[in-house]
């Protein structure tokens, strides 16, 4: 009986010893919704946002609403997040209330409709909008590694995948995998893959038929114009961007970065300058699919972080090379650019690319006052060059509009009314927020802003920019979205059919800004803000000659206040 019990005493010791694991409860599912709401009004002047010209002073007010929300549901390290955005005017302002069709954009008839939003909230409020997605995604620790692994997969943020500072490569979302590993507290291994598009089967078609790239036909003498004209191929990005600590205090981010682009591809990876389209002049003359045309981008470059007591400072360097095939446009696609090249219309052309992007940011903290200084360079293309052989222009992979959003500025930069800056609507060039560079011409940029705390819930912060490029713009170029018949976002084509293409300008101009930031409640935040552009004489390349028999460039000032609900 002693015998027996003392076995039995010794079974279960040793079952709880070495099976806890197996008998442990395991961890409770949790779920939770993070997110914010912003309620804002805006006055604005000559933001250009619906004519696109800035030689035709236009005055806009008018409040919006914006809710994101991110649904979170968490099982022990495991979680998954759907993100979802809704963005909408007061009252309406289209046709229909919603003016979103199922292929993402405005329709036709509502002309009016807010820049950036899904429709207008009208009375009664019953509004048949789209709810944007912006995260679908799982995360999870992967086991049996020797360093701890995270995967995320699915559409996601970039956040740090390629630099600590915002935007200068690679910003906003993304479908495709992240994979971050802790090799020691001071070290950490990223590594992204991005599906910027995707062919599905490429340009197989029905009964064994396949493209020929040429009319929208294929072999087998069957014609499909909507499938050859759809086809987008298999573009991707890969990034790697380890990050280092040597020491406290010192932050370290190399990167290198691999872009493919097969025929057309995103508006957010490539932007149309110099009057080069990014439709038609990556297809055949109808806009149809074309074999070969090819991007190979290669970005190489570090970005940092240095804090030492009151002082900061942010460097990030960045270098681009590679090639990319265009189809030289033809004269109706851009008058006169084919013929100052010296390159025959409708021929492939192979381009070098060779750029820089350095973006240096300096700070000094003085009891509750902070003085901050940036200076940034891109090179760029001059007046005569057609970049149809030479690519000296930046290219960000994807900024999502957000170049320099955290530097103050409210019309060259997103500001307190993220979506109503200067032409972000991108409609005589590419935004400067996406496209970082004026047109083909580059940038350059000092800035000087101070930000003083009166108590912990109340700053006010004042700056000024003054905005050049590296290469002269030509100010008698037009935009090819104003010139009839030529392809619309082309961005600005210099005055080849003058003979006039050379620079006359690096200035584009001086922008003051003032704001105060009040939190004023827990969650809830004040932020009131106002902005002035002095026009330089470069943004004269930015006007429409149909709109004024003066191309002189106006002012631009807004003036915008928002309360943010963040839980």
């Amino acid at each position: 009986m002693r015998r027996t019990l003392v076995l039995a005493l010794a079974a279960l010791a040793l079952l709880g010893v070495v099976t806890p694991d197996a008998f442990a409860q395991a961890p409770t599912p949790t779920f939770k919704i993070n997110g914010l709401i912003d309620q804002l009004g805006t006055y604005s002047s000559n933001t250009s946002n619906y004519d696109g010209t800035l030689n035709r002073t236009d005055k806009m007010f008018y409040g919006r609403t914006r809710g994101r929300f991110d649904f979170i549901g968490e099982y022990g390290k495991a979680k998954g997040v759907l993100g979802i955005e809704i963005d909408m005017a007061y009252g309406q302002t289209g046709s229909n209330d919603s003016t979103i069709v199922n292929a993402g954009g405005a329709a036709a008839s509502a002309v009016q409709t807010n820049f950036g939003s899904d429709g207008g909230f009208d009375l009664n409020t019953d509004t048949r909008g789209i709810v944007e997605i912006k995260w679908l995604y799982t995360e999870f620790e992967v086991p049996l590694l020797p360093v701890p692994t995270v995967v995320r997969l699915g559409a996601q943020p970039f956040g740090s995948a390629s630099n600590y500072k915002l935007a200068t490569y690679a910003n906003g979302d993304f479908a495709g995998v992240n994979i971050v590993s802790t090799i020691t507290p001071n070290v950490k291994i990223v590594w992204t893959y991005v599906q910027v598009e995707e062919g599905i089967t490429g340009c197989n078609l029905p009964n064994g038929n396949r493209c020929t790239g040429g009319a929208g036909s294929i072999t087998g003498g069957i014609q499909n114009d909507a499938l050859n004209n759809q086809l987008r191929g298999g573009d991707f990005a890969v990034i790697a961007a380890p990050e280092i600590t040597p020491i406290k205090g010192l932050d370290i981010k190399p990167m290198i970065s691999y872009f493919y682009a097969q025929g057309t591809t995103s508006g957010s990876a490539r932007q149309g300058r110099g009057g080069i389209g990014t439709t038609t002049a990556y297809t055949n003359a109808d806009n149809s699919w074309k074999p070969g045309i090819n991007e190979n981008r290669y970005t190489v470059g570090v970005d940092g972080r240095w804090r030492s007591g009151p002082f900061s400072f942010d460097p990030t360097v960045l270098y681009q090379f590679g090639n990319r095939r265009t189809v030289v446009p033809n004269n109706t696609q851009a008058p006169g650019l084919a013929v100052a090249s010296g390159l025959g219309a409708g021929t492939v052309q192979k381009a070098d690319l060779n750029a820089w992007l350095i973006d240096m940011r300096a700070g000094w903290q003085i009891g509750p006052l902070l003085i901050e200084g940036l200076g940034m360079f891109s090179t760029g293309n001059r007046a005569q060059n057609s970049t149809l052989k030479h690519v000296n222009y930046f290219q960000p992979l994807s900024t999502d509009t957000s170049y320099l959003a955290d530097w103050g500025p409210q019309l060259s930069a997103l500001g307190v009314d993220y979506l109503n800056a200067l032409n972000e609507a991108g409609l005589p060039i590419a935004y400067p927020g996406v496209s970082i560079g004026w047109d083909k011409y580059g940038r350059m940029q000092f800035g000087a802003r101070a930000t003083y705390a009166w108590t912990p819930n109340l700053s006010m912060t004042g700056g000024v920019n003054v905005h050049l490029t590296h290469r002269a713009v030509d100010t008698d170029g037009v935009s090819t979205s104003f010139i009839p018949g030529a392809t619309a976002g082309g961005g600005l084509l210099p005055a080849y059919t003058t003979g006039k293409a050379a620079g006359d300008t690096n200035y584009m101009g001086t922008e003051l800004n003032i704001g105060a930031t009040w939190r004023f409640a827990p969650g809830l935040v004040l932020d009131s803000a106002f902005g002035y552009f002095i026009m330089g004489d470069g943004m004269n390349a930015l006007t429409n000659p149909a709109y004024a028999s003066s191309r002189d460039a106006k002012d631009a000032y807004i003036l915008t206040s928002r309360v943010r609900f963040t839980f």
